[in-house]
């Protein structure tokens, strides 16, 4: 792809992302909105598409970003990879959340010279600690382009975010990802803090996620809800490719995130109700590859055999149903 084409790609995304994150003018009763960018600063970064630098690319990218950022809106920078190689420590919070200074804000950014490791995981818990997520909204904005590298799930600490924030949301840019581990891991960041994921990376896909973004309205509608709104149904997981053989069910009242008795290594395909989603590990400790199965989606083959599982489900007022 075009280098200017990359570019454009990577300021849609931030753009609309940032409008998803801090555009709300039915909230002007309320205490601002505030963000927090994090930058990949690894030492992938140095790396080329259509001949330019990444880590350029994107520098570029969030200088335009800011000039439509919400003025009322704080927004806070973060940096991982850019200080030391081998560390996965090197995360640093440049700028807390506040009103910005653009030309303050992207000298930061400009200063940054990658180096290090991906410690994505570590980067965004450090993030919703510091927008302090268990007492109120918190909102990150994640650029990478790669895969977590410091032994973490980046899957699993979104669904434990989610659960334990007033409103935790991880808007998510892959940039520059290939089909696989990195692009699933943060796919599955953003869908289980009910954030956007947008692929900067090829030109039809992209298009097509920034569609769907900015279809999103800006100050959703308050649905009207019961006293008790139903569970979701749960995944039906099968012992064998194209849905054959014996069959449990897990969900929202079945079984913890470790398969039942005798399922261990053996779920080879399954469904998920509309409502329901499902992350299967292919090892008990959720520490390497998984596949996921989206809501009201079936998946007929496996890459692998499930062992474990993280599931993502909501609540309704109509029965859910396969």
């Amino acid at each position: 792809m075009h280098p200017k084409t990359i570019l454009t790609v990577l300021c849609l995304s931030l753009s609309t992302l940032a409008v998803s994150a801090g555009d709300n003018p039915a909230a002007t009763t309320e205490k601002a909105a505030e963000s927090i960018l994090i930058l990949d600063a690894s030492g992938s970064m140095w790396g080329r598409v259509g001949g330019k630098l990444k880590i350029e690319i994107a520098r570029q990218a969030v200088g335009q970003m800011l000039a439509t950022w919400p003025q009322q809106d704080a927004l806070g920078l973060m940096a991982y990879g850019h200080r030391r190689k081998g560390d996965c420590g090197d995360i640093e919070l440049l700028s807390a959340p506040r009103r910005i200074d653009p030309a303050a804000f992207k000298k930061q950014v400009d200063g940054l010279q990658p180096k290090g490791m991906t410690p994505i995981s570590a980067s965004v818990r450090q993030a919703a600690e510091a927008l302090k997520f268990t007492e109120r909204k918190a909102t990150i904005i994640l650029v990478s382009d790669g895969e977590e590298t410091c032994d973490a799930d980046p899957c699993a600490l979104g669904a434990e975010l989610e659960k334990a924030g007033i409103d935790f949301t991880a808007h998510v840019v892959g940039f520059d990802l290939p089909e696989g581990k990195a692009r699933a891991q943060l796919q599955c960041l953003a869908r289980n803090t009910g954030g956007h994921y947008v692929e900067a990376h090829d030109a039809a896909e992209l298009n097509k996620a920034l569609s769907e973004i900015a279809a999103v309205p800006v100050t959703p509608a308050v649905p009207e809800t019961s006293k008790d709104p139903l569970p979701p149904k749960g995944c039906r997981l099968f012992e064998a490719e194209n849905y054959a053989g014996d069959s449990i069910e897990v969900g929202e009242h079945g079984y913890a995130d470790e398969m039942p008795a005798g399922w261990d290594n053996r779920v080879r395909s399954g469904k998920c109700s509309k409502r329901s989603g499902i992350t299967l590990y292919f090892d008990r400790a959720r520490e390497g590859d998984s596949e996921w199965i989206n809501e009201g989606e079936s998946k007929p083959r496996l890459s692998g055999a499930g062992s474990s599982y993280i599931f993502v489900g909501t609540y309704g007022e109509a029965p859910d149903s396969y």
